[in-house]
């Protein structure tokens, strides 16, 4: 409901001072979509730099981040104990751990705070539609720049210069390029040819996000939101933009993850939240086994290729590491599950993850697109960690406490009747005080909480 201008002492209960004043509010939206796009396209902005004006290192990189992050904190504050507890938390816990490893990892801690920065940032926004529009505008530009990329591909090389930027900022070393000059990401050139329309090349797309896995990833997340919005202004165009990007990047696992997410929309309310919560349990179990009993050798690059790959990743982690308290400094980025556990160890991973499943949604309609999440990010943590790559995930987490605060669809007719009885008006959130809520059910009960974490 939309806030009255007037004196703050108007306000209702709970409202924070930007609430009540609808100039202030429109100021710090603008201010957390400029943080979430600038998440987006700081490693571009940084590659230009780089091929253009000086030198960058990874200390550059870091920095902007914290910048992104602080700003992005500074912006969730508000008078709810929420953020305050979770953050108590998350610090106390990881400084648990890291006083039992041998040495200090701040990148778990970086990891750690962007979904709960993002989550609680998306969980200010008072109309769903605004993140309608950032999400369409993301689309727009990641479009645009990918384009250009693709149509003058040497000129968008003499301005960004992708290998040199991470060669520069320490992710990879000169000479690792498969292809010899090659200007691009590792895996920018697809030698045995595209899987989407061959024709259109070898060169797969990476846009802003400068390597084409990330950008596939976010086709992926294009689809999932342009599913789940079935009410949205511009749905099919965003269909259309998440098809546009998978294509560009040619990302098979993105197109993989979107028609497991369509999917899912069709089960999502018969499927009890503890099944969700075993998904991810299940598969780690699965690639433990298959990497145990498995006779394969060599792997390759196709989904059988990935699926071994991840399960010898997995095998490398020893006691230590799956609590958390190891120094293993091995290779883990191919296996999400691995690395996880790894920066956050066993206990801290079910209990994050515990969270995120069962603490309360507001509406059905909310716990759709938290069903969509689960599926999204189990299957991404098989072949990557980029679940934790600020590029895609400012993006997500600002999607997913958005839609945790959303009181759902408009119900009608016959619908209304049908879910009307026995629903609570909300306290929790100042947009809520006329809201309802699901009625419970005997497998999943959204409903709503003062507390909530991702």
């Amino acid at each position: 409901m939309p806030a009255r201008a007037g004196p703050l002492r108007a306000a209702p209960a709970g409202f924070t001072p930007f609430a009540a004043r609808p100039a202030v509010y429109d100021l710090w939206l603008r201010a957390v979509f400029a943080i979430v796009l600038g998440a987006m396209v700081f490693n571009f902005g940084l590659a230009f730099v780089n091929t253009r004006v000086m030198g960058i290192s990874e200390s550059h990189v870091m920095l902007v981040e914290i910048v992104l992050l602080g700003t992005g904190l500074v912006l969730a504050v508000d008078r709810r104990v929420d953020l305050y507890v979770v953050l108590a938390l998350f610090f106390a816990y990881m400084a648990l751990i890291m006083a039992l490893r041998p040495e200090l990892d701040l990148k778990a801690l970086r990891d750690g705070l962007i979904p709960i920065c993002f989550y609680f940032l998306g969980r200010g926004v008072r109309d769903i539609r605004s993140v309608d529009r950032l999400v369409l505008l993301c689309a727009g530009i990641v479009i645009a720049i990918g384009a250009f990329e693709y149509f003058l591909l040497d000129t968008f090389v003499s301005f960004v210069n992708i290998n040199d930027y991470y060669v520069a900022r320490g992710t990879i070393s000169a000479g690792d390029n498969f292809h010899e000059d090659s200007s691009l990401f590792i895996s920018g050139i697809r030698p045995e040819g595209r899987n989407f329309f061959p024709f259109l090349g070898e060169h797969r797309v990476s846009s802003v996000f400068l390597e084409p896995v990330s950008t596939g990833n976010f086709g992926a997340f294009l689809a999932m939101w342009a599913l789940f919005r079935k009410d949205m202004a511009g749905r099919w165009a965003l269909f259309a933009a998440a098809g546009i990007v998978i294509v560009m990047a040619d990302a098979r696992f993105g197109m993989f993850v979107t028609l497991a997410v369509a999917s899912v929309v069709l089960v999502y309310r018969v499927v009890p939240r503890v099944i969700w919560w075993c998904v991810p349990v299940m598969i780690a179990l699965a690639l433990v086994l298959y990497g145990m009993w498995t006779s394969q050798l060599s792997w390759q690059d196709n989904l059988g290729g990935r699926w071994f790959h991840a399960a010898r990743l997995f095998l490398k982690l020893d006691l230590p590491a799956v609590f958390g308290v190891s120094s293993y400094g091995g290779f883990l980025a191919d296996n999400g599950y691995a690395a996880t556990l790894h920066q956050f160890g066993l206990i801290g991973v079910l209990g994050l993850w515990t969270a995120f499943i069962f603490v309360p949604v507001r509406s059905w309609d909310a716990w759709r697109f938290r069903a969509l999440v689960v599926t999204y990010i189990c299957l991404l943590m098989i072949v990557s960690n980029s679940l934790y790559s600020i590029k895609t995930a400012a993006l997500l987490w600002l999607c997913v406490g958005a839609t945790d605060v959303w009181p759902g669809f408009p119900a009608k007719g016959k619908k209304a009747a049908r879910l009307s009885p026995g629903w609570q008006p909300s306290d929790w959130h100042p947009s809520a005080r006329q809201a309802t809520h699901p009625p419970r059910a005997r497998r999943q009960t959204p409903s709503a909480s003062r507390y909530s974490a991702s």
